[in-house]
This record gives C-alpha cells, structure tokens and sequence, in this order.
C-alpha cells in the first residue's frame, strides 16, 4: 500500500515586484497564490479571495490626474521543467476604497484608464486567476511573473 504524501501537490506562486516612481506611490500587500494544488485538478482564485494578489498606488500631485495601467500576465505558471496554463480573465477589479463591495470589475488583457483622482487618493487593485493542472506534470513550485505599468496620462 502507498502512502500519499504531499508530492501529490503543487504549489502555485505568483509574484509582483514592487516598483517606485516620481509622484506614485505603489505598495503590494501579497502574492497571487493559489496554494496546494492536486495534480489533474482545477483552482480558481478569486479577486475577493484573501489569497489574490493585493496592491494599491496613489499620486501626491497637486492635480487630479488620469492613470494608464497595464498588466504584462504570464500565461503558464513553470517549474523549469513542466507548465501550467493560468487565465486571469473575469479575475480583476479595482476600488477607491479597500472593501470586497463596490468593486469596478475590468479586463485585465487590456489597459485599464482611471480617471480624475485627486492626491492621495488611494486605489486598490486585486487579481486572480485559474488554472488547470494536467495529471502528467510533476510535482513541484509552479511560479509566473505579473509586471504591471501604472502611468500617469
């Protein structure tokens, strides 16, 4: 008889690195993480899960300013040997204020405009995503790479 051990699961990471520039303030609260994961099966992180990834930015320009964000989003999550594909469509919302309702939902393919926020101005993005695991990978970290650009325009 075989015992089952956690060589059955997959951990699944994604990680944003923080970036700084002049005027915007960007702070990430965590990881996209879609925890152990069994080999053959689905997950789904929703953006109200407390394992999406997590981020806000403001500006302390004295103007009202309009932002340009976009998201360059892997589409496997790797190991180094074997991949995962990842979809984070129908997974993205931002908000003014850090709460579960009132949320804008948008896709996260395509660049997202917000517009007239005034100084300090908190605004919170989360994403999720799913993926599927076949049951020939191997067992392992699977982790991706999510860069996202915030521009003022």
């Amino acid at each position: 008889m075989k015992k089952l051990s956690s060589i059955f699961f997959i951990l699944l990471l994604i990680k944003v690195e923080t970036i700084f520039s002049q005027n915007i303030f960007f702070q990430k609260y965590r990881d996209l993480d879609f925890g152990d994961v069994f080999i053959g099966y689905s997950a789904i992180v929703r953006d109200t899960d407390p394992t999406a990834l997590k981020i806000s930015f403001f500006h302390n320009s004295p103007t009202r300013e309009n932002f340009l964000i976009t998201f360059i989003l892997p589409t496997n999550l790797t190991n180094g040997t074997d991949n995962i594909p990842i979809n984070f469509s129908g997974y993205a919302s931002w908000s003014k204020v850090d709460a579960i309702t009132g949320r804008t939902y948008f896709n996260p393919y395509s660049p997202l405009q917000i517009r007239k926020i005034k100084a300090n101005q908190k605004i919170y993005m989360w994403l999720g995503g799913q993926i599927t695991s076949s049951s020939s990978i191997t067992p392992g970290l699977y982790t991706g790479n999510i860069i996202i650009t915030i521009e003022v325009f």
